[in-house]
């Protein structure tokens, strides 16, 4: 006779891989997207003040999926969640792939990848719920690595999709969005074959009140965006910084690889440090060396000092991500934890604009040791909050 006890949980081990996969598939289309986006504008003709719309629509369309994903998450589960934001990024490439000289299209599209963007970022959080408190920022540490794997290889494909482009009578910019479009569609297939195994929430009692975010939770939504908002002001005007003074292209596209490796390669030791000090000192720390890129930035315009301060300025974001990640959702249940998770994402999508917005009048007046102090000042601001928030409690894992 069949067993009629209970049936046994789900193996975490394909989820994690289904994570990984989706992860890097995810981080390979968000940057070839992204890449190609900022190419848009001199291949159409479009004047030099619309040229940064594109990247606008593409943050205001992650912002506004962290919450809309979350809601998503808390009714039908993180498999339905992150599998319709990577859907829409493959829907918003390939818009763009029909008509990348119209400008709406364009912009429509970008705030669609924003959504698919989300997704990856998003998927941290599942990786997190399947082991114990403790183990969580290395849980979010290995996707975080699965998305370096395709954020570093998605912009070197724009040569060999211009290829496939000509060789099918197209455009490269077509053959740049169709590729990113097919890498987002297979990670939603990932995600919808690999996270069958997942929970769903539990549904809320009725008349209850949904959770409030916590000093807690205020503290890893402040470590988030202002993380965000310092590296995205200071990276933005980065290249401009190094043309004016006189660096090449080669000299120019090593520092943007180099702190986009240190975005996200050290995430194994962020959550080393993470999980041994705890998240509020991880935080402080990550604080400090966001200040001290800031400070070696402000030095000078040589392509060394500048590489220098990137590669601190992404190891400080890495370590604010892991770090603010897990004050976030400390001691919060899996059924409350997408609420916090997509205020967290949409903080950050703000606080990425008003930086990128900000970027440019600071360097204008001040030049790019204002911009850099500027960062140095707004990174300070965690500090209070940290100080004033209580130690996150603990809450039990919920395993698949």
């Amino acid at each position: 006779m069949p067993s009629t006890g209970p049936s046994r949980p789900a193996p975490t081990r394909p989820i994690r891989r289904a994570l990984w996969g989706a992860g890097a598939l995810g981080g390979l289309a968000q940057s070839l997207a992204g890449a190609a986006s900022g190419l848009l504008a001199p291949a159409a003709g479009w004047p030099d003040a619309v040229a940064g719309l594109p990247m606008t629509a593409q943050v205001t369309g992650a912002a506004a999926a962290g919450l809309a994903l979350s809601r998503l998450t808390a009714r039908h589960g993180r498999r339905a969640g992150l599998a319709t934001g990577a859907a829409g990024g493959a829907l918003g490439c390939a818009v763009i792939a029909v008509a990348p000289g119209v400008l709406v299209v364009v912009l429509v599209g970008n705030a669609l990848i924003g959504a698919g963007a989300t997704a990856v970022s998003l998927g941290r959080y599942a990786a997190a719920d399947l082991v114990a408190e403790r183990a969580r920022p290395a849980a979010m540490a290995a996707v975080l690595l699965a998305v370096t794997v395709g954020a570093v290889t998605g912009p070197n494909l724009l040569g060999p999709a211009a290829l496939l482009a000509a060789a099918a009578g197209t455009g490269w910019a077509t053959g740049s969005f169709a590729m990113a479009a097919a890498a987002f569609a297979a990670a939603a297939a990932v995600l919808l074959g690999g996270l069958r195994g997942l929970p769903r929430p539990v549904a809320a009692e009725p008349g209850a009140r949904p959770e409030r975010a916590l000093p807690v939770g205020a503290a890893g939504i402040a470590t988030l965006a202002l993380a965000n908002l310092v590296m995205v002001a200071v990276m933005t005007m980065t290249p401009l910084h190094l043309h004016h003074g006189g660096a090449g292209l080669w000299a120019i596209g090593a520092v943007v690889s180099a702190h986009i490796a240190a975005m996200y390669a050290p995430a194994p030791l962020s959550a080393r440090l993470t999980a041994r000090a705890g998240p509020r000192r991880a935080a402080a720390l990550a604080t400090a060396v966001l200040v001290a890129a800031c400070a070696v930035a402000a030095g000078g315009q040589a392509p060394l000092v500048v590489g220098a301060a990137m590669v601190l300025l992404g190891a400080g974001w890495n370590l604010a991500l892991v770090a603010g990640s897990a004050l976030l959702t400390a001691g919060v249940p899996v059924a409350g934890r997408p609420r916090r998770e997509g205020l967290g994402e949409a903080a950050m999508g703000v606080a990425a604009a008003t930086g990128g917005a900000a970027s440019g009048p600071l360097l204008a007046g001040g030049g790019y040791p204002v911009l850099a102090a500027a960062g140095a000042a707004a990174a300070l601001l965690v500090l209070p909050v940290l100080a004033r928030s209580p130690r996150p409690t603990r809450a039990p894992a919920v395993r698949p």
